[in-house]
Order: structure tokens, then C-alpha cells, then sequence
């Protein structure tokens, strides 16, 4: 029998990895869980509502673990959880000092090591499973479940993930979490509503790029993490035809930072991919001085870098200043630097010397360890939560996120605020044919024929829709009622097959959208429900402002109207409108 579960309760302590980092407060049943110490540790510890029971670490990037020094500092009696491989690049970064605040004075906090899944009871009723997340080798997605309550509360924090595989870390594992359909999901919407093409794609873009200022003599200059994208893009340059057969000689210079993880990532070998340790078997993973390209880490004495540096984008001005003045020295150098959205530079390219500044051009490039908005989706469809919190992203990606259709129709879909509370209750959304209710066989296929209409008054004649005839057979299965409630269906392209939806009411009352490039939307533009003099929602108190594709828009934010989180015509009205005079005098 079910008993009623406390609501599970999350506190931010900070969720946009550019402002403040990453740390988010828990409330499970009884326990309070610490995800992620990404913020300064003074920070840090001045947020935090109380003392945590335990710590888990999705991955040692600096906006997931800044913090974890000053805390252990301070609370050295709370037990802090990573898996085997987090747990040695985030030591053995602290180690060799490269670390933001680094101080010698502090012991590294020691981590309890949890493999990827193998669950382990780390309070009375509190189970902790890892599974792997891809974005970083050793990133976790966290498996939390509550035993206390029946049936048993499940959270789960993917931490920055990604679906795709990168060289050094396979991809989130759908496989292995498919079947938990957790209460809560945690997912990070660092990209937020942008949809990139794959991944392959993207870094056929990027290594074209990179030739063709090598080729015009340009100095390539590259900042990014010292953990993650900088050795993937090594192993992509190694093993790319372009670089090993350039008839130029190609050089690659590392950063010292970068350097360092470059050489903890060769002490993680066993942990790593078999195409990667079978490619160590024959050559260097990365340092390289006798096959193209030359891959070498840069020191003191260096020359002047030529060819493509690949920089510490977490490098403060003293580390710059030897690359700064190297180029200064050579002001006939023509200099290019490479940016990436989701890398943001601690000591920024304003801050850099004006000289130099004047001389070096900037372009951005699309490239990630992330999921976009495709990806995304796909995962919260096949966890199905009651409740999706939007993570790891501006307070702007997070709305648009929570405003598409496919999520918020769905899912209760939330964008935490900086320190405030959330509470996250049993309640799954109500739909009009629920999953038991599916009576007919869903294995059951219907033939039809499509026929083209044309418009034969015109000259010359022209096409004037589609119409597609369906036997009467479907419609004695007990989801048609539903599909066909409105009348009017979406047609959207999936590959090669043209797959048909019914448009539900609450689509209706939304005006229609342009129709993507991938897709045909066979819907005519709505029209919106109007209101005479002051009830319209132009003037109700529950229409607010938003940003939508850099378009001023108004979306509802009354939760008992079917408008609710839509955008909405500023002409039109529904039953729940409220004038704005009612705000301002109560």
C-alpha cells in the first residue's frame, strides 16, 4: 500500500556555471545531500542552509568541485562521494596547483570512491548509485532513492552529461536508467533550446578551420578547460588524415595547465575506452615529436608559438602574460582566437594588452560536450519524471526549455531560483487517456491512401493540399477519441517516415508556429479567442514579458487557465482574466 511521501525539497546554491557555479541543496526524507561544491569556497559555506549528511561530486570539473577544499576545511566529518576516476583528476589537479584559490596550506578532502553501477547504502534507507554520463571520463549521473516511503522516493542528478560518446567517456547510459522513472530529474541545460548538428559535423568544421589558418600562417590560439575538450581535441588532431598527411609541418603547443591534464589522463589509462588504450599501444596518447602533427607541452624557454596553442581558459593574467609578451615581441604575427560558447575565459580577452588585442581576431565555433535541445528531450521521454528541474543553465536557456510544448504539456517542468526553496510533490500530470486505458493492440497498423488536391480553377494549376483517408476501423481503438478530439493534426518529418499527431486543445488556443525546416505542420494559424475593452491579455495581471527567438512575447503565468506558460495574443482573453488594477490595489 502507498503511503504519502514528503515532498522532496531543493535549495540552489548556485546553477549558472558562467556567474556563480554549480551546488545544489537536497532534502530527501531525512537526509540533506550537498550536490556538487562549484562555488568559491567563501561562498559557498556563507550559502549553505545547514551542514549536509554527504557531498556527491558529478565530475571534477572547477564549477562541480571549486569548493570542495574550504568545505572539507570546515566540515572534515561529512563523507564526500565521486566515483574512482573524478576523485584522481580532481586530486591530482589540487595536487600540481591548478586549481582556482589554490593553497597549499589546505588538505586535499580524501573522497569515497563509488564504481559506476554498484548501489550502496551511504545512510540508513538512502541508496547512491553511480551510472556513467559521458561530458567527462569518470562523470556520473547520481541515482538517489529514498526506502524510507513506500513506494520508495528516486531522484536522479545527471550532472553535465551527454548523450553522445566523447573519445574518452562513453555517453549517458539510457540502457542501464530506463527502467527507474525517477520522481525528480535533475538535468543540465547548459545549451538550452539550440539544436546542433552531430557531433562528427561539428569537428569536421572545427579541423578545417584550424588548417586554414595554419595554412595562411596565422598563430592559432585555442583556450578551453583543462580537463575535457582539450584532450579530445589532441586525440582528434593525432588521429586525423589532415593532420598526420599535412605537407606543412604542424605544431601543437600546450598550455602548462592544459599540460597537466593531458598527464593525468595518461594515468587513467586503464579506465579509458578500448580505441584509446589500443592507440597508446602504438604511440604516445598525446606528446608527440617525431610524427605529424608535433603535439608538445609549451615551457619558458620556448620560441615564439607557431602553429596552434592551445591555451588554459582557466588561466589568470600572470599565466597569460609569458604567451603575451612572446606575441608582443613579433607584432608582424597575425593571430586568431578560437572561441567556444560554452568556455568562458577567468581572465577575459578585454583584460588582454591593447596592442594586442588590436591585432588578434576573434571567431566563435560551435563545438560541445553537452546535450542540445534533441537530445535533451529524448532523455526526459524515456525517464518520464513527475518533475524535471532545469539545471546548469542562465535563468533565459532555462525558460526556454520549460516553455516548449513537448516538456511543459508533460512534465512539470521548473527553472530553481537562486536561493530559493522548491518543493517537488507527488503529482504527475493529468492526460486524457491514461497508459492502462490503452485497450486496443499497439502492434495494430491501418492502411490508407493520400491524394493530392489540386486547385483546377487556377492557371496554371496549382497544389492545394493533402488529404490522407484512414479506414473506420481506427477509430474504434480507444486513444482515437483523444488523437482526434480537435480535428486538426501536426505532420512533422522523422528520417524518411512522416509521422501524424493530434493537436490537443490547449495547442489550439497558441498561434501558430512557423513550420520548421525538417517538418511540414499541416495546421491552419488559430484564431485567437478576442475580448472587448479591458479584458484582454495585454492588460491582465498574470500576462508577463518574455524573450523568445529575440522577440518580446507574452506568455501566461496563470496556473488555472489554459494558457498557462503559452505564449498568448496580446487581443485575446480567457475565463480567469484578471485586470491589472486588482495587483496594484491589493
Amino acid at each position: 500500500m502507498e503511503s504519502k511521501r514528503p515532498p522532496l525539497r531543493l535549495f540552489p546554491l548556485g546553477t549558472d556555471p558562467r556567474r556563480q557555479g554549480c551546488a545544489y541543496w537536497l532534502e530527501m526524507g531525512s537526509y540533506r545531500l550537498l550536490l556538487d561544491c562549484g562555488l568559491p569556497a567563501p561562498a559557498l559555506l556563507k550559502a549553505l542552509p545547514g551542514i549536509p549528511d554527504a557531498v556527491i561530486c558529478s565530475h571534477a570539473h572547477f564549477d562541480h568541485v571549486q569548493g570542495l577544499p574550504g568545505f572539507y576545511r570546515r566540515y572534515p566529518q561529512v563523507p564526500i562521494y565521486a566515483t574512482p576516476v573524478t576523485a584522481h583528476l580532481a586530486s591530482g589537479l589540487w595536487e600540481r596547483g591548478i586549481w582556482p584559490d589554490y593553497d597549499r596550506e589546505i588538505r586535499f578532502p580524501p573522497f569515497r570512491a563509488l564504481p559506476f553501477g554498484q548501489a550502496r547504502e551511504i545512510l540508513p534507507h538512502l541508496m547512491l548509485t553511480f551510472f556513467t554520463a559521458g561530458h567527462l571520463p569518470g562523470a556520473a549521473a547520481t541515482l538517489l532513492q529514498n526506502t524510507q516511503t513506500t513506494p520508495a522516493q528516486t531522484c536522479l542528478y545527471t550532472g553535465d552529461c551527454s548523450l553522445a560518446s566523447t573519445r574518452f567517456a562513453p555517453g549517458l547510459d539510457l540502457s542501464a536508467l530506463r527502467h527507474w522513472q525517477p520522481d525528480v530529474l535533475l538535468i543540465e541545460a547548459s545549451l538550452g533550446s539550440t539544436r546542433h548538428p552531430p557531433r562528427r559535423h561539428l569537428e569536421n568544421r572545427l579541423v578545417e578551420r584550424l588548417l586554414g589558418a595554419l595554412a595562411a600562417g596565422q598563430t592559432v590560439l585555442f583556450p578551453l578547460p583543462v580537463l575535457g575538450l582539450g584532450q579530445e581535441l589532441i586525440f582528434l588532431l593525432k588521429a586525423h588524415h589532415r593532420f598526420t598527411q599535412a605537407s606543412q609541418e604542424l605544431t601543437v603547443w600546450v598550455a602548462p595547465g592544459l599540460a597537466a591534464g593531458c598527464d593525468l589522463y595518461e594515468r587513467l589509462l586503464p579506465y579509458l575506452p578500448e580505441p584509446v588504450r589500443n592507440f597508446a599501444t602504438y604511440q604516445p596518447l598525446f606528446w608527440e615529436d617525431r610524427l605529424q602533427p608535433r603535439v608538445q607541452p609549451l615551457t619558458a624557454v620556448d620560441p615564439l608559438p607557431q602553429g596552434l596553442l592551445l591555451c588554459d581558459a582557466d588561466a589568470d593574467p600572470e599565466a597569460w602574460e609569458p604567451i603575451w609578451l612572446r606575441l608582443l615581441a613579433q607584432p608582424q604575427r597575425s593571430c586568431l582566437l578560437l572561441r567556444l560558447p560554452e568556455v568562458e575565459l577567468a581572465t577575459p580577452f578585454e583584460q588582454w594588452p591593447a596592442p594586442l588585442r588590436s591585432r588578434v581576431g576573434v571567431e566563435w565555433l560551435a563545438w560541445h560536450s553537452h546535450n542540445d535541445v534533441g537530445h535533451l528531450a529524448q532523455i526526459v521521454h524515456t525517464f518520464r519524471p513527475q518533475h524535471v528541474v532545469l539545471v546548469h543553465a542562465s535563468p533565459q536557456q532555462a525558460q526556454e526549455l520549460a516553455d516548449l510544448p513537448e516538456l511543459c504539456n508533460r512534465y512539470h517542468v521548473h527553472c530553481p531560483q537562486l536561493g530559493h526553496w522548491l518543493e517537488l510533490v507527488d503529482s504527475r500530470l493529468q492526460t486524457l487517456v491514461k497508459p492502462s486505458e490503452f485497450l486496443g493492440d499497439p502492434g495494430v497498423r491501418y492502411e490508407g491512401e493520400v491524394e493530392e488536391i489540386w486547385q483546377e480553377q487556377d492557371s496554371p494549376r496549382t497544389l492545394a493540399g493533402v488529404q490522407v483517408r484512414l479506414p473506420p476501423q481506427i477509430t474504434e481503438d480507444p486513444r482515437w477519441a483523444a488523437w482526434a478530439e480537435t480535428g486538426l493534426v501536426e505532420a512533422r518529418w522523422q528520417g524518411s517516415e512522416l509521422v501524424l499527431r493530434g493537436l490537443s486543445p490547449r495547442e489550439l488556443i497558441r498561434p501558430a508556429e512557423v513550420a520548421p525546416s525538417s517538418g511540414l505542420v499541416l495546421r491552419p494559424k488559430p484564431a485567437p479567442i478576442f475580448a472587448a475593452g479591458g479584458m484582454r491579455c495585454q492588460s491582465c495581471r498574470f500576462a508577463r514579458q518574455s524573450l523568445s527567438a529575440h522577440t518580446q512575447v507574452l506568455r501566461c503565468d496563470q496556473e488555472r487557465s489554459p494558457l498557462y506558460r503559452l505564449q498568448v495574443d496580446p487581443q485575446g482573453s480567457c475565463p480567469y482574466h484578471q485586470p491589472r488594477e486588482i495587483c496594484s490595489s491589493g
